[in-house]
């Protein structure tokens, strides 16, 4: 699992969303490649991959190689409800936990913790650990969430749209498109988006990305398919008034 390596917020604070859903097994990712005439109509969103734990487990996906895969799993899973890819994710930077932890900031103070995160402390937290961001960038944070009932075991994720700056928080069980896409889904409230309900969805029922067993109607399903015209019209005004 080595790789060259390249240097490469849902409605603002108020606006965050979690999503926490059963373990199932990974799923093996093929190889996605931009056709040869779109690359350059499609919006590009940069992304900077953030690994913030030390976990024993967790730290064979602290590699340029998994993050690469995670910037496909993106590119290949965030469509529209034609299947229409909508952005060029891109990759600025990727930041592992030797990296992070040089940086010495207090987001560190916030997560991988014995206590479930407060998410209001959260956007400051990462702003202070990064000030300066690229235009058009999302800071997918890599993290190990906990909760009271289930410890370690939770593997709830976050998206925040942050007054334009926006983040997404991962659970690392929940990396390599495994549970419900939940870095596209998460990636979803980054740009504005709220939870949908699908009434008597089961665990293998087709939903809409955005779908939500918050909603209490049912099972937020496989989450699979893509947004509605609705939904790609927040995401697109959303990313062209972010700075």
């Amino acid at each position: 699992m080595r790789s060259k390596l390249i240097f490469l917020t849902a409605l603002s604070l108020a606006f965050t969303t979690s999503c926490s859903t059963q373990k199932k097994p990974p799923v093996k990712i093929t190889p996605y490649k931009y056709k040869i005439d779109s690359p350059n109509d499609l919006p590009v969103v940069y992304v900077s991959f953030i690994f913030t734990l030390n976990h024993p487990q967790a730290k064979v996906f602290d590699t340029p190689l998994q993050m690469y895969k995670e910037l496909e799993i993106l590119n290949r899973y965030f469509v529209d409800e034609k299947n229409q890819k909508i952005f060029k994710f891109k990759i600025n930077h990727y930041y592992s936990y030797h990296e992070f932890s040089k940086r010495k900031c207090d987001l560190a103070n916030h997560l991988n913790q014995p206590l479930p995160i407060i998410t209001q402390n959260i956007p400051d937290a990462v702003k202070r650990c990064f000030p300066q961001r690229k235009s058009k960038e999302v800071l997918f944070i890599i993290y190990d969430s906990y909760s009271k009932k289930l410890k370690y075991s939770d593997i709830t994720s976050w998206g925040f749209r942050n007054h334009g700056q926006p983040f997404i928080l991962i659970d690392w069980e929940r990396l390599n498109h495994q549970t419900q896409a939940a870095s596209i889904h998460e990636m979803g409230h980054a740009f504005g988006l709220g939870h949908v309900c699908a009434p008597n969805a089961k665990k293998k029922t087709p939903t809409n990305i955005m779908t939500s067993y918050d909603c209490r109607l049912g099972s937020g399903g496989l989450r699979n398919l893509g947004f509605t015209t609705e939904q790609l019209n927040i995401i697109l005004e959303n990313y062209s008034r972010y700075p």
